[in-house]
């Protein structure tokens, strides 16, 4: 592939991304019907999956394997979870977990902590590099099986895509066994029983969890919001 070529791919990765995003917002705002939102989403995610494709075996050398072949379907990781991430409803709390405290190094002769590999693989997502992500949080689970930050992390961003949303809540439900106090947990679990299992009355439980165990911040305020609206949907107090 020429360099022209994968500039006008990289740009049609750009556009489909943001307009999934857009499409994301408008569902949520009310303003585009249900089938035409699936319709249009699904339109995206596959030409966006085709573009991703191309451009990922582009990048890799043609004795290598190419990320994905074993499974086919994760192809579709890169085209969503970035957005997931991203957006998270509104609120910042992946960019929060994890994070390295100021002047730890990324790299040296010191060794890498898990704070490091978190706030790398944050910066991988961030770039659109969410197989590369998925590997970091992978190490992380691999040294540490019961590091709840990167399980929580970890199925967050792999339920973005249509037929993961369990393989996700595996992973969320592994780091509220391994840490039942890790807030950001109960957040990302809430939002996948609300808007992809359709459970109300469950998001309004962990959104409860998250402002239980959470530590202060300007997001306690959006979750109450959410509590507020999952509650009406499901008929139950939300106090």
């Amino acid at each position: 592939m020429n360099d022209a070529d994968r500039s006008e791919l990289t740009a049609e990765r750009e556009f489909l991304l943001r307009s999934i995003a857009d499409l994301d917002d408008e569902q949520a705002a009310g303003d585009l019907a249900t089938e035409d939102f699936a319709a249009l989403r699904d339109d995206y995610v596959a030409r966006a999956a085709v573009v991703m494709r191309a451009l990922e075996a582009d990048s890799v050398p043609a004795s290598a394997p190419v990320p994905g072949d074993r499974n086919p379907r994760r192809t579709a990781l890169v085209v969503v979870a970035c957005v997931a991430v991203a957006g998270i409803a509104g609120v910042a709390l992946a960019a929060t977990v994890g994070s390295r405290q100021a002047g730890a190094p990324l790299t040296g002769s010191l060794p890498e902590s898990s704070g490091d590999r978190m706030a790398r693989a944050e910066q991988l997502v961030q770039s659109n590099k969410i197989l590369d992500a998925l590997k970091v949080y992978d190490q992380i689970i691999k040294d540490d099986p019961k590091n709840a930050p990167a399980l929580a992390e970890r199925g967050w961003v792999t339920h973005a895509v249509p037929g993961f949303q369990q393989d996700g809540l595996s992973y969320i439900d592994r780091a509220i066994a391994a840490d039942p106090t890790y807030a950001e947990a109960h957040f990302f679990r809430g939002m996948i029983l609300w808007k992809d299992n359709h459970d109300p009355a469950g998001a309004v439980a962990e959104f409860r969890l998250f402002l239980a165990n959470s530590p202060g911040g300007a997001e306690e305020q959006t979750v109450k919001s959410l509590l507020h609206d999952a509650a009406a949907e499901a008929g139950i107090p939300s106090e």
